[in-house]
């Protein structure tokens, strides 16, 4: 059965409200008391039941991230626990924007939400309580890392024998295995959200992998005609976007001056994601436009070299198996980057200068030449 996106019902505007307001005036954590209290019949508060422990894991609840990046660098993690349980009915809370990332999948139900309009006994939040509400899950999966106690309400009512996720004691009950959400010294945001993939008994080297439809691919290899890009010598982008909001404008607007003729391949400028409004004025080279994220994983696995910064398209290309000139600071990089020989990181301390766009040309040579 191919995934649905599913229609949520109409609820009048003005349910709630009250509620809402109550609970604004009560604070954190006595609405969080009183949420306990109505969830009460419905919070499994016994031990949590690892997979190993259960005799049936069927259906599963995943709670999606609102941020694009923090949801970019959740997928290894996602890819693994699906390649674990293929057999399993899932369902995603997802962001609207977000649907691109799981409504190709198999066998999935997605119920779509508005973030900024997602909060306790709100309209969308009311709408999606009564989707979910008549079915009951045996896991549940919190993936957003800034949970609201919204987003913690519906873990609870999922009446989930084990509800994982990021968070502090303040998120108990509604979470019975917790991760803390800090960042660790020498662990990767790859390697740290592969913590519930882990507890869940999933393996990272999983065959499953967020593949691009053959349309989308060939859509992007128009695109690339259109601005007479080719592959031969190389394809090469350059994210100036994350670039300009890590370096700066002007050292950015210096890379791209540089790399022209210094760089032995066909160069591009990423033109961001749908939704950014990003300009890129003066580029000696093709500004491809805004693009949806599956055109650019499409984009991504027929580039050979990626210049960019912290962002998206670090993640994207990293899962695209691209070689990565990502210019970063010292803990940026230990944060994001996996250890990979297809990853030549440019570390630079307070600002780069003009030696780092050197570096930057050196290694995209070293890349290139490089077998990895």
């Amino acid at each position: 059965m191919n995934s649905k996106t599913q229609t949520l019902q109409t609820v009048p505007a003005n349910a709630g409200r009250f509620r809402r307001i109550l609970f604004r005036l009560l604070g954190p954590a006595v609405s969080k008391t009183v949420v306990c209290r109505l969830l009460r019949r419905k919070i499994y508060m016994g031990a949590a039941e690892l997979p190993a422990g259960r005799t049936r894991c069927s259906e599963f609840l995943f709670i999606l991230p609102a941020d694009r990046i923090e949801m970019i660098f959740q997928l290894e993690n996602l890819f693994a626990i699906l390649g674990r349980y293929k057999s399993s009915n899932l369902t995603f809370l997802c962001p609207t924007a977000h649907t691109s990332f799981v409504s190709a999948l198999k066998n999935v139900r997605v119920v779509k939400f508005n973030p900024d309009d997602f909060e306790l006994y709100s309209t969308e939040f009311m709408r999606v309580t009564a989707e979910l509400a008549p079915k009951s899950f045996d896991i549940c999966v919190v993936l957003e890392k800034k949970h609201s106690l919204a987003h913690l309400y519906i873990a609870g009512m999922s009446r989930s024998h084990l509800r994982v996720g990021w968070g502090c004691d303040k998120s108990a009950p509604f979470l019975n295995i917790r991760f803390v959400p800090e960042a660790q010294n020498g662990v990767t945001l790859w390697e740290r959200n592969l913590e519930a993939a882990k507890i869940l008994d999933a393996d990272a080297d999983t065959t499953v992998r967020w593949g691009v439809q053959k349309s989308t691919a060939e859509e992007v290899a128009e695109l690339l005609k259109e601005h007479k890009l080719k592959k031969d010598p190389a394809l090469i982008c350059v994210d100036a976007a994350s670039l300009e909001s890590g370096c700066g404008k002007e050292w950015c607007a210096e890379l791209l001056r540089s790399v022209k003729g210094a760089i032995p391949g066909n160069i591009y400028v990423f033109g961001g994601l749908e939704g950014e409004n990003i300009a890129v004025k003066d580029a000696p080279f093709p500004v491809l436009p805004p693009m949806t994220i599956p055109k650019a994983a499409a984009l991504m696995a027929c580039t050979d070299i990626v210049i960019t910064g912290v962002g998206a398209l670090l993640g994207l290309a990293q899962i695209s198996a691209a070689k990565i000139v990502p210019v970063l600071t010292k803990e940026q990089a230990a944060l994001y980057c996996r250890k990979s020989g297809k990853i030549a990181p440019v570390i630079f301390a307070e600002k780069p200068a003009a030696d780092d766009i050197r570096a930057v040309q050196k290694n995209s040579k070293a890349l290139m030449t490089a077998s990895a």
